[in-house]
């Protein structure tokens, strides 16, 4: 006969412990959920496992500071913080640990964002490696590792291996989340914008009128999550020299932005930008010199604080 779970302490789909104050209760708890059979035991020694990570750890504090200095600017320092917490965590709890895939993503994040692609691949592919293997290559976390791996592909020029990478991120995501779920949008967005590098026009703008479609579905025709999307959909049809669907689109873009946040927003500029480079394909000079005129207001302007327009 099966113990009940101690009260407070929680376990995910994956059989992973919440964080409690308590160590040697969640402790407790785990060797009786494994006697039950609901979880198999992945760890050689389970209970020093769940001791170290239930409650702060030295690496979440490490990679907490780390990511503090990464924003600054200050790399180096930011390295150092981010390597020590990978080297603790897999001194703790091995190399195949979820948390070691997690600091591998910081340090790789850092060498992409220093340009050190080979470096950041190889961490990016042991991170996967790790996650799938743990979740059986069906969990979010697993397509968020191929979404990063794609993007370093991208830079790297590797196309083909880019475009596998986002693909099977996206199937991920579907089977996860459902097939109309939005989840799987920056993974579309970014299959997206490797079309487009590479001048496959059609597909690009496939996969951005699939997740304009997924962002309606969720959130409605007029929310200003769709801008983005719209904007991309509009520089596709003026590459692609369809200038009446690239101006239909940005200006609904546009008239989305307006009314959620304001004509003066920074974010304003960046459509009217798009805008005014179809208006000059289009030979419509004076038009785009008045759109141009209104950036250079925008972006010349004191920032201003956010205020929601009154609604009519």
């Amino acid at each position: 006969m099966c113990h009940k779970v101690p009260a407070g302490v929680s376990f995910d789909l994956f059989g992973q412990v919440s964080r409690h104050p308590s160590p040697a209760l969640a402790t407790r708890a785990v060797a009786l959920i494994v006697l039950c059979g609901f979880v198999p035991v992945q760890a050689k020694n389970l209970e020093a496992k769940v001791k170290v990570e239930v409650g702060g750890t030295s690496w979440d504090r490490l990679l907490n500071e780390g990511n503090e200095v990464c924003r600054l600017g200050k790399y180096d320092e930011a390295r150092k913080l981010y390597e020590q917490a990978l080297s603790e965590s897999e001194t703790a709890l091995g190399g195949n640990s979820p948390t070691v895939a997690k600091n591998m993503m910081a340090l790789a994040a850092l060498d992409k964002q220093q340009k050190k692609y080979a470096s950041a691949e190889d961490l990016y592919r042991k991170a996967l490696a790790i996650r799938q293997k743990f979740y059986h290559g069906k969990h979010p976390d697993v397509a968020v590792s191929l979404d990063s791996l794609a993007g370093v592909y991208r830079l790297e020029k590797k196309d083909a291996e880019a475009e596998a990478a986002y693909k099977q991120s996206i199937v991920i995501m579907d089977k996860y989340f459902g097939v109309n779920s939005f989840a799987a949008g920056a993974n579309m967005a970014g299959l997206a914008a490797l079309y487009k590098d590479e001048k496959r026009y059609g597909d690009a703008a496939a996969l951005y009128q699939k997740l304009i479609a997924r962002t309606e579905k969720k959130d409605g025709p007029l929310s200003p999550v769709l801008t983005p999307s719209l904007n991309s959909l509009a520089n596709i049809y003026c590459a692609e020299g369809k200038i009446d669907e690239a101006e239909k689109t940005i200006k609904r873009a546009i008239s989305i932005e307006e009314a959620e946040l304001g004509p003066e927003q920074l974010h304003m500029a960046v459509l009217l930008e798009s805008y005014s480079e179809i208006l000059r394909k289009a030979k419509r000079d004076d038009e785009a010199l008045k759109i141009e005129a209104r950036i250079k207001a925008i972006r010349s302007a004191p920032v201003k604080p956010w205020v929601a327009p009154e609604r009519k």
